[in-house]
């Protein structure tokens, strides 16, 4: 009777030994393969890497000041990136600002700089709109953005 109780017991604690229990780790090494890699360890990385599609972006100052009468340059820089089809920047200003240089950009999967010359005819705050329009993956992308002209 006793080598039975001592086999069952022996028998049951090995079996308890089988069973799967939860464990904690710390942030740096959970998540798949518990312990063998940490986190900022190349191999991890691997696992995590998604697709990141970069935004179409058109940057200019919020604001600029400018003299009347006198030609001046309003740097536009944009980022297109190839998802990005049929990209026209169009420029407009206020009733009492002329552009000097072309009022549309064509641009494609490029990225660069267009110097917009203008001149604004009247002392006071003026606007000058960018109005970016294209399509990515056939949805319409269409915003605008604004620069604060302020002439003395």
């Amino acid at each position: 009777m006793h080598s039975l109780k001592a086999t069952f017991c022996s028998v049951s604690l090995s079996l308890v030994g089988l069973l799967p229990f939860a464990v904690q780790s710390c942030e740096f090494h959970n998540g798949l393969g518990f312990g063998i890699y940490s986190s900022f360890h190349p191999m991890k990385q691997i696992q995590y890497q998604q697709d990141f599609e970069q935004p179409l972006h058109v940057t200019h100052p919020s604001s600029v000041n400018t003299e009347t009468n006198t030609s001046s340059i309003l740097n536009i820089e944009y980022a297109v990136p190839e998802a990005y089809q049929n990209v026209v920047i169009t420029f407009s200003g206020s009733e009492d600002v002329t552009l000097l240089s072309g009022t549309k950009l064509t641009a494609a999967g490029v990225s660069g700089s267009y110097p917009l010359k203008y001149k604004v005819n009247k002392v006071g705050n003026h606007k000058i709109s960018v109005h970016i329009n294209a399509l990515k993956r056939e949805e319409r992308v269409d915003f605008s953005q604004h620069v604060t002209v302020n002439a003395t």
